[in-house]
């Protein structure tokens, strides 16, 4: 067995393994049978006898009880327990590969391994485990078929694997782009774990915002397709009554939005002035939906989008996996309904705030007024900080942010904001989201991380709902390196089209492709549309002809000819009544032959061929000639 083929089933093994071990999701206990590999084939380079067959059929067994133990006790998830199983079954096989057929179970094994690892994660490195997968795969059953026609050692490999490999990559991208979507994975879930946020649930602690602002998580990814705008503030959802120690968002009704022509349209506002905003989220623990300003609009692919009186938008559910939408939205501030007593709410016990209002925004006879000082207050004599240690006992949060420590984050400053104007009679609620964002070069989107989190205030200042941020500016963090900014941009376009790419996508893909041909019989004479459509016909004509050629030279004229000529031979004698089986002969072939009555160009060219096919050396240009000129005048 050359050794090419041994190293190319231990990179298939190892492939498919691979693919498990970057999804995340898998017991680390139950990767190690993994280890099981390395000797398995190092034995098979070594050229050792495989293990005795009682063994292999004991760890057989074995692996079907602990895969029992495993999805009943240890993962209690079946699908996780079968990529497990599929591992130990790969370490098994490593110590028992005999047969050709061996190595085939190895492929089908690996193959197995990467449709349940495409299930399980969305990362770029999946990509290139399967590219390299695909070729070594190529190679592999190119090599497999060589030697069961024992022309292996007669041919040069670089060709059919080259072109079979180029015809695998452009097969599997048309299936890609041309098969329907569906919703949800293989096995009905998905099984990619959501990034734990804060401030986007219907309650929300005081003090939540901390350990997220020290996470450099990417949340989402931007494209602007028009000029950003100076300041950007991801609204989310908002929050309306005070406790004391947390906010809640006591408006619960959702109401759902209507769609139209595949845009959920949320307020009834031309979108031809709208702000654009083509958004990449990833899978998060809300259901939220995040945009600039005010979203009037959003086109997503979802069966269902909800409002709420407030303007958040949300998703009918918490989406386990990566979102892709595009938002529309306006930066001009909404007007407020007209019931808006629910934004005074004002905690009891807590005079001392309304006290400390009071001195701030004296002398102040307008809303806008008292509103600035507040902002300007809070982010001139307070200062940010990250660290901020808890109240003593029976002191409230607030009031300690206020009058003790005079430090915190975003949420110590818009709480203290949204409280205090409400003590001055000012309607106003807490907002969270997240704040800016880094722009990377090499795509021209934004990064938005979960350091990037922040909460603000909106109040109603003559009767608009406006937007104040009082919280002082925080240290800037470590920017992060080129390399990763490049990295990141090669995941956004994987994300964008490949595992985001969904119907409208094939739509538009297809339309613009069919475009030229669409527009033919519209024009009435050739322009730029009929000769690209001419172009495209003369490309796939050349390309199937040139794909004709190649193979009828790889299949016949370079290293086939021989076996080709003995098919063909047999299904002659086949259609003259001879007894041809699958399993028959040369022997067979030679005598069915001899009773058809011809016996000596017969016997000579079976023993022509079972010289090429099993003499382990090339027939002479002589013995080739004479081989092509019994099998022409044979029949």
């Amino acid at each position: 067995m050359p050794r090419i083929y041994k190293v190319l089933t231990a990179l298939l093994a190892v492939t498919g393994c691979a693919g498990l071990f970057i999804t995340g999701p898998l017991n680390p206990v139950m990767l190690i049978p993994a280890l099981g590999l390395i000797p398995g084939y190092i034995r098979l380079w070594k050229d050792m006898p495989p293990a005795q067959k009682w063994i292999v059929n004991s760890l057989s067994v074995s692996a079907l009880f602990l895969f029992a133990f495993d999805a009943l006790i240890v993962t209690g998830d079946f699908f996780i327990a079968v990529a497990h199983l599929t591992i130990v079954f790969q370490a098994i096989k490593s110590f028992d590969l005999k047969e050709p057929w061996d190595h085939l179970q190895v492929y089908f094994m690996s193959l197995l391994q990467l449709i349940i690892a495409s299930e399980l994660t969305r990362s770029i490195v999946f990509g290139a485990v399967f590219i390299i997968f695909l070729i070594a795969l190529v190679t592999a059953m190119v090599i497999s078929h060589f030697l069961k026609e024992g022309t292996y050692r007669k041919i040069k490999l670089k060709m059919p694997v080259t072109v079979i490999s180029i015809l695998t990559l452009l097969t599997t991208g048309m299936f890609f782009i041309s098969a329907p979507r569906v919703k949800g994975g293989i096995v009905g879930k998905s099984r990619v774990t959501g990034i734990k946020t804060a401030g986007f649930s219907e309650k929300v602690a005081f003090g939540s915002f901390g350990e997220v602002k020290l996470d450099s998580t990417i949340v989402m990814r931007v494209e602007m397709p028009e000029k950003t705008p100076a300041q950007l503030y991801w609204r989310g959802m908002t929050l309306d009554y005070f406790d004391g120690t947390s906010w809640l968002d006591t408006i619960k009704k959702r109401d759902r939005v209507s769609k139209y022509e595949n845009i959920f349209v949320i307020l009834p506002v031309s979108l031809d002035n709208a702000t654009v905003q083509k958004i990449f989220i990833e899978p998060i623990d809300s259901d939220v939906i995040f945009g600039l300003g005010s979203i009037v609009g959003i086109e997503i692919d979802l069966r269902a989008m909800f409002t709420d009186g407030s303007g958040a938008v949300f998703a009918p559910e918490k989406s386990p996996k990566r979102l892709a939408y595009t938002a529309y939205s306006v930066l001009e501030e909404q007007p407020a309904s007209d019931n808006i007593s629910d934004y005074l709410q004002f905690p009891s016990k807590l005079e001392k705030i309304g006290k400390f209002t009071d001195e701030i925004t004296k002398n102040s006879k307008t809303g806008i007024e008292k509103a600035s000082k507040i902002e300007n207050y809070l982010k001139t004599n307070y200062k940010y900080s990250l660290k901020t240690a808890p109240p003593a006992a029976g002191t409230n949060p607030i009031e300690n942010f206020l009058f003790n420590s005079k430090a915190g984050y975003c949420e110590h400053y818009a709480t203290a904001m949204a409280l205090m104007l409400r003590r001055a009679g000012i309607p106003s609620r807490i907002v969270t989201g997240f704040a800016g964002g880094e722009k990377n070069k090499y795509g021209g989107y934004i990064i938005v991380r979960q350091s990037d989190a922040h909460s603000w205030v909106e109040a109603v200042i003559d009767r608009r709902w406006k937007r104040f941020d009082p919280t002082p500016p925080a240290p800037q963090f470590k920017m992060p390196s080129l390399p990763s900014l490049y990295i990141d941009s090669l995941r956004l376009k994987w994300y964008r089209y490949v595992v985001n790419f969904n119907s409208s996508d094939q739509k538009n893909l297809i339309s613009y492709i069919s475009m030229p041909f669409v527009k033919i019989p519209k024009i009435p004479e050739i322009r730029i549309d009929g000769l690209k459509a001419v172009f495209y016909i003369f490309l796939i004509a050349g390309f199937m002809a040139i794909t004709i050629f190649l193979l009828s030279r790889i299949k016949i004229r370079r290293y086939g000819f021989v076996t080709a000529d003995y098919m063909r031979f047999r299904r002659y004698l086949k259609r003259k009544g001879a007894k041809i089986t699958a399993s028959s002969t040369p022997s067979d072939i030679a005598e069915e032959a001899s009773k058809l009555g011809m016996s000596e160009k017969a016997f000579e060219f079976i023993r022509l061929y079972e010289m090429a096919r099993f003499g382990g050396k090339e027939l002479s240009s002589d013995q080739k000639e004479r081989y092509k000129s019994i099998n022409k005048n044979i029949r």
